[in-house]
């Protein structure tokens, strides 16, 4: 697979390129492959492997050239995540690194549009990480809430 021979690293999962990197590794390997034909970032993902302590982060990336996907994870402790920002390399990553911190909490240093995204006025935990008590959530906001009364005119 073109990726990996281009990172020198990786391997093939599921009929795409997969290449595990450390934090400080990510934005040039994102930028060799941008070079190498793999120009359009298609998404940032993330996931809270909370029995690990760690968030992954998944930078996907295809070529059309070369007709292939490749993502590249790095792992971050739960305890006080963050990584490089990659918006300087592909504009678009900054939306998704703006939905990622606030949804999970990680910080992407260099990224200065930390505005809130979705969630206006919220104080609290970020609702994706796992340890977040949804219910508990829905319990005090929800429940302060007065019931609407139903006219019975039908």
């Amino acid at each position: 697979m073109k990726a990996i021979e281009l990172l020198e690293s990786g391997e093939e999962v599921h009929g795409r390129a997969y290449v595990k990197l450390d934090a400080g590794a990510v934005k040039d390997a994102v930028e060799k492959l941008k070079e190498g034909g793999f120009n359009h970032f298609v998404m940032l993902s993330c996931v809270d492997w909370l029995n690990s302590n760690e968030f992954e982060l998944v930078y996907h990336m295809w070529s059309y050239e070369h007709r292939e996907h490749v993502m590249l994870s790095v792992s971050l402790s739960r305890d006080n995540p963050s990584m490089p920002s990659l918006h300087d390399v592909f504009p678009q990553i900054g939306t998704y690194e703006r939905e990622i911190h606030e949804m999970y909490g990680i910080d992407f240093e260099g990224n200065d549009d930390m505005r809130p995204f979705l969630l206006e006025g919220w104080h609290d935990m970020p609702p994706m990480r796992k340890d977040f008590d949804s219910q508990k959530f829905e319990e005090e906001v929800f429940d302060s809430i007065p019931e609407i009364e139903e006219d019975d005119d039908e």
